[in-house]
């Protein structure tokens, strides 16, 4: 079952279903690329610059899997009769249109062909029509700067890094879902057009570029990201650039859906993209012989699940959906959320407890799953009608908002890997010392995730707590402080015999984060220092050794 429906339309049943269906599409899959004209020694003849800049600062190498399909077998299937929809370079198959049992047989006794699996039905574009832009209207703003999404933002520390300046800046993303009704006229969405941040769309299932059709569902997912109206509604990647990938049929389940996710991420690669987010999953379908059983989440089997892990391995992060299956018969997670590179997310309600509707790990092979969690239960995305906001639910939701705090927290550290990243936000979770098959390593803290990933620095929590990642430096020290009031910020730094050498004091408010400067530090001969801080009547102490 998709997770593309909010909780309170999971029961919704399917009016298409069906023990034996014959199937117009299947997915090829060829044994080899052997004599293929392209050459992993001339990638720019099939990825971007900018995926090329990718994988070299990730030390990612170019291999036979990026490699597109053989052209030549291509032709051999199309003179057969078989019309191809799309090509998977990665697991070296095509999903083909064969209408007709005789060219099936053909097809299938080609020299080059391992294996023929039906995938479902071919679906073809519909017509659309533009609607006119919302009017702008004054909306009801409300006394933080989050709006009715402060909740979701602040649970994970997102106004932290925020208020650092790190918002998603120069980070690509792709969502993949069954579309984005009126994204392109909703205020919400107003400055990714004005920046020019929505950098692509794509129809995989109807196969045209309009995707603002079908759902509403996508239109909610990427408000969690990339929602920008100050005062109402916010999103965690409010400054990121956008491709939008229609991926799902929401009328139908079939595997075809997963090819569609696996063709999709080879695009987002090729295109250079960072962070992919899926607030898809699928385990049954309207043939039940497509069904999968729960020894099939191992992270090998999905068509969708294998995608996702290879995208991983090209350097992009993958957060998935993990899941609105926790109380009802599967319970467990779907595809592609059992992958071992994937970042699937459960749900907690506002207070951090588990959602009663969030999927279950663990994978039948013993990994922790979902690996983090974040607000599904009541999460706020901006409404159909104009200035509004909508409270929905299902892990559909916390997804994003954990992909948009994973580009914001990369784009903080853009020369890092996805690892890096991926081990730092895991590392942040408020039970990672304990993870468990229910909400996995727990809720990240991001400033937490943050301060693990810097060179050198201390920072202060709003609740009291001081952290410091190295007190080795050089000429630099990184100084910041979180405050939730009103107060001033003195900082103090004296030689080992107390002398007092620099002191500085500023002011502070709430929901906010002080970057200070030591630019004595510069001057200073390698030795022992202490710096004092004192926030408001709560005073820290640490010691400084200059290298």
């Amino acid at each position: 079952m998709k997770y593309i429906f909010s909780i309170s339309f999971i029961l919704i049943s399917f009016s298409i279903v069906a023990q034996n269906v014959k199937h117009d599409i299947f997915m090829v899959s060829l044994t080899d690329k052997n004599n293929n004209p392209f050459s992993v020694f001339h990638p720019q003849d099939y990825l971007s610059m900018r995926a090329l800049e990718r994988r070299e600062m990730q030390q990612i190498s170019i291999d036979e899997r990026d490699l597109p399909v053989n052209p030549d077998y291509i032709a051999k299937i199309e003179a057969l009769g078989g019309v191809i929809v799309l090509k998977s370079k990665w697991l070296n198959a095509v999903s083909v249109y064969i209408p007709d049992s005789i060219k099936k047989t053909k097809i299938d006794n080609l020299p080059f062909v391992m294996d023929v699996m039906p995938l479902g039905f071919r679906k073809e574009p519909k017509e659309y029509k533009i609607l006119a832009h919302f009017p702008y209207e004054k909306y009801n703003e409300q006394d933080n700067y989050y709006g009715l999404t402060l909740n979701q933002v602040a649970m994970l520390s997102g106004h932290v890094l925020h208020g650092m300046g790190f918002a998603g800046e120069g980070k690509r993303v792709a969502i993949f879902d069954g579309g984005f009704t009126s994204v392109y006229r909703m205020p919400a969405f107003d400055s990714l057009y004005a920046n020019n941040r929505i950098l692509g769309t794509r129809d995989f299932v109807e196969g045209d570029e309009f995707v603002y059709e079908a759902s509403s569902h996508g239109t909610n997912v990427l408000s969690c990201m990339a929602a920008n109206l100050p005062y109402l509604v916010m999103g965690t990647a409010p400054s990121a650039s956008y491709y939008l990938f229609k991926t799902e049929d929401v009328g139908s389940e079939f595997r075809i859906e997963e090819f569609n996710w696996l063709v999709a991420a080879e695009h987002a690669d090729s295109l250079g993209v960072d962070v992919i987010n899926s607030s898809l999953g699928y385990t049954t379908f309207n043939d039940a012989d497509m069904n999968y059983k729960y020894e099939d989440l191992n992270g090998r089997t999905g068509i969708c699940t294998r995608g996702a892990d290879i995208a991983v391995e090209k350097g992009m992060l993958v957060v998935n959906s993990a899941g609105n299956e926790g109380d009802g018969s599967w319970k467990y997670i779907g595809t592609p959320a059992d992958g071992v590179n994937v970042i699937s997310v459960g749900a907690v309600r506002a207070n951090g407890s588990r959602a009663s509707f969030s999927s279950f790990g663990p994978t039948p092979d013993g990994r922790i799953k979902p690996n983090v969690s974040a607000q599904g239960n009541r999460a706020s995305v901006a409404g159909m009608k104009g200035y509004s906001v909508t409270q929905t639910d299902g892990t559909s939701f916390s997804s994003p908002i954990m992909a948009g705090m994973v580009t914001t927290l990369w784009s903080a550290f853009p020369e890092r890997s996805n690892w890096d990243i991926k081990d730092a936000i895991e590392a942040a979770g408020n039970q990672t010392m304990q993870p468990d098959s229910s909400l996995g390593y727990g809720i990240p803290d991001f400033f937490r995730a943050y301060l693990s990933l810097m060179d050198a620095g201390i920072a202060i929590t709003s609740k009291g707590q001081m952290y410091s990642t190295r007190t080795l430096i050089l000429d630099e020290l990184k100084l910041m402080v979180e405050t939730d009031k009103v107060c001033s910020i003195r900082y103090t730094l004296y030689d080992k015999l107390e002398v007092e050498l620099y002191q500085n004091t500023v002011s502070s408010g709430p929901y906010e984060v002080r970057l200070l400067e030591l630019p004595i530090l510069k001057d200073l001969a390698p030795d022992v220092y202490y710096i004092k801080i004192e926030v408001g009547d709560q005073c820290h102490y640490s010691e400084i050794i200059k290298g």
